[in-house]
Protein backbone atom coordinates (compact mmCIF):
# COMPACT_ATOMS: atom_id res chain seq x y z
CA UNK A 1 0.00 0.00 0.00
CA UNK A 2 3.12 2.05 1.02
CA UNK A 3 4.27 1.88 -2.56
CA UNK A 4 0.92 2.20 -4.38
CA UNK A 5 0.08 -1.03 -5.13
CA UNK A 6 2.51 -2.17 -7.66
CA UNK A 7 1.17 -5.35 -8.03
CA UNK A 8 -2.47 -4.08 -8.82
CA UNK A 9 -3.85 -6.61 -7.43
CA UNK A 10 -7.09 -6.15 -5.10
CA UNK A 11 -5.92 -5.63 -1.58
CA UNK A 12 -7.92 -7.61 1.33
CA UNK A 13 -9.33 -5.30 3.38
CA UNK A 14 -10.47 -8.16 5.56
CA UNK A 15 -7.79 -10.20 5.74
CA UNK A 16 -7.73 -12.53 9.14
CA UNK A 17 -5.57 -10.84 11.93
CA UNK A 18 -4.16 -13.99 13.94
CA UNK A 19 -3.61 -13.27 17.70
CA UNK A 20 0.08 -13.18 18.96
CA UNK A 21 1.50 -16.21 19.35
CA UNK A 22 0.72 -16.02 23.66
CA UNK A 23 4.46 -17.40 24.61
CA UNK A 24 7.61 -17.93 23.64
CA UNK A 25 8.39 -20.40 25.44
CA UNK A 26 9.48 -23.86 23.62
CA UNK A 27 5.91 -26.10 23.78
CA UNK A 28 6.20 -29.72 25.10
CA UNK A 29 5.95 -30.86 21.54
CA UNK A 30 9.53 -30.38 20.98
CA UNK A 31 11.51 -33.48 22.90
CA UNK A 32 15.06 -33.35 20.75
CA UNK A 33 17.38 -30.72 22.13
CA UNK A 34 18.81 -29.86 19.01
CA UNK A 35 14.83 -28.68 17.85
CA UNK A 36 14.70 -26.83 21.56
CA UNK A 37 17.42 -24.82 20.63
CA UNK A 38 16.49 -24.02 16.98
CA UNK A 39 13.11 -22.86 19.04
CA UNK A 40 15.06 -20.99 21.20
CA UNK A 41 16.84 -19.39 19.01
CA UNK A 42 14.92 -18.11 16.48
CA UNK A 43 11.11 -17.90 18.40
CA UNK A 44 11.83 -14.74 20.35
CA UNK A 45 13.16 -12.62 17.37
CA UNK A 46 9.88 -13.77 15.35
CA UNK A 47 7.31 -13.98 17.77
CA UNK A 48 8.70 -9.90 18.48
CA UNK A 49 8.64 -9.21 15.11
CA UNK A 50 4.93 -9.90 14.12
CA UNK A 51 6.26 -12.67 11.78
CA UNK A 52 5.00 -15.37 13.75
CA UNK A 53 1.27 -15.79 15.40
CA UNK A 54 -0.77 -17.95 17.36
CA UNK A 55 -1.21 -19.91 14.04
CA UNK A 56 1.84 -20.08 12.73
CA UNK A 57 2.58 -21.69 15.79
CA UNK A 58 2.77 -25.51 14.04
CA UNK A 59 4.77 -24.38 11.48
CA UNK A 60 7.44 -23.31 13.55
CA UNK A 61 7.50 -26.84 15.54
CA UNK A 62 7.88 -28.17 11.91
CA UNK A 63 10.43 -25.67 11.13
CA UNK A 64 12.78 -26.67 14.76
CA UNK A 65 12.00 -30.40 14.12
CA UNK A 66 13.10 -30.27 10.48
CA UNK A 67 16.19 -27.95 11.77
CA UNK A 68 17.24 -30.93 14.04
CA UNK A 69 16.68 -33.85 11.86
CA UNK A 70 18.64 -32.19 8.69
CA UNK A 71 21.44 -31.64 11.48
CA UNK A 72 21.46 -35.49 12.70
CA UNK A 73 21.34 -36.87 9.47
CA UNK A 74 23.83 -34.69 8.32
CA UNK A 75 26.33 -35.74 11.05
CA UNK A 76 25.29 -39.46 10.50
CA UNK A 77 26.22 -38.92 6.57
CA UNK A 78 29.54 -37.53 7.97
CA UNK A 79 30.56 -40.53 9.45
CA UNK A 80 30.23 -42.93 6.62
CA UNK A 81 31.18 -42.72 2.48
CA UNK A 82 29.13 -41.03 0.41
CA UNK A 83 28.66 -44.48 -1.75
CA UNK A 84 28.03 -47.60 0.52
CA UNK A 85 27.14 -51.63 -0.26
CA UNK A 86 23.85 -52.27 -0.25
CA UNK A 87 22.98 -55.64 1.19
CA UNK A 88 23.12 -56.94 -2.39
CA UNK A 89 26.76 -55.98 -2.44
CA UNK A 90 26.08 -53.61 -5.07
CA UNK A 91 27.68 -49.35 -4.29
CA UNK A 92 24.93 -46.91 -3.64
CA UNK A 93 24.39 -43.53 -2.34
CA UNK A 94 24.21 -43.38 1.45
CA UNK A 95 21.01 -43.33 2.41
CA UNK A 96 21.62 -41.00 4.94
CA UNK A 97 22.52 -37.91 1.98
CA UNK A 98 19.25 -38.50 0.56
CA UNK A 99 17.21 -37.92 3.64
CA UNK A 100 19.07 -35.14 4.72
CA UNK A 101 18.48 -33.28 1.56
CA UNK A 102 15.06 -33.89 1.87
CA UNK A 103 14.83 -32.97 5.42
CA UNK A 104 16.80 -29.56 4.44
CA UNK A 105 13.87 -28.57 2.03
CA UNK A 106 11.18 -29.30 4.19
CA UNK A 107 12.92 -27.24 6.76
CA UNK A 108 13.77 -24.61 3.82
CA UNK A 109 9.81 -24.66 2.85
CA UNK A 110 9.01 -24.08 6.33
CA UNK A 111 11.56 -21.24 6.64
CA UNK A 112 10.61 -19.44 4.01
CA UNK A 113 6.31 -19.43 5.17
CA UNK A 114 7.59 -18.03 7.98
CA UNK A 115 10.04 -15.49 6.59
CA UNK A 116 13.10 -16.58 7.73
CA UNK A 117 15.20 -17.01 4.19
CA UNK A 118 16.40 -14.00 2.61
CA UNK A 119 13.82 -13.38 -0.53
CA UNK A 120 10.76 -14.58 1.84
CA UNK A 121 11.77 -11.94 4.27
CA UNK A 122 11.64 -9.32 1.73
CA UNK A 123 8.23 -9.56 1.23
CA UNK A 124 7.52 -9.61 5.16
CA UNK A 125 6.17 -6.38 6.25
CA UNK A 126 6.60 -6.29 10.30
CA UNK A 127 4.79 -4.70 12.48
CA UNK A 128 4.69 -1.02 12.81
CA UNK A 129 4.27 -1.07 16.67
CA UNK A 130 6.95 -4.19 17.02
CA UNK A 131 9.59 -3.13 19.56
CA UNK A 132 13.04 -3.94 17.88
CA UNK A 133 14.48 -7.66 17.50
CA UNK A 134 17.62 -8.82 19.21
CA UNK A 135 19.66 -10.17 15.96
CA UNK A 136 20.23 -13.81 15.70
CA UNK A 137 23.00 -15.47 17.12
Amino acid sequence: MMRGNPGKRAINQREPQPAPLPTVECPAELVQPLARAEWDRVAPGLVASGQVTSVDRAMLIGYCQKWAQWQLLEASAAEHPFVVRAPNGNPIQNPALSLAFKAYNLMLRSAAELGMTPSSRSRVIARPDAAPVKKWV
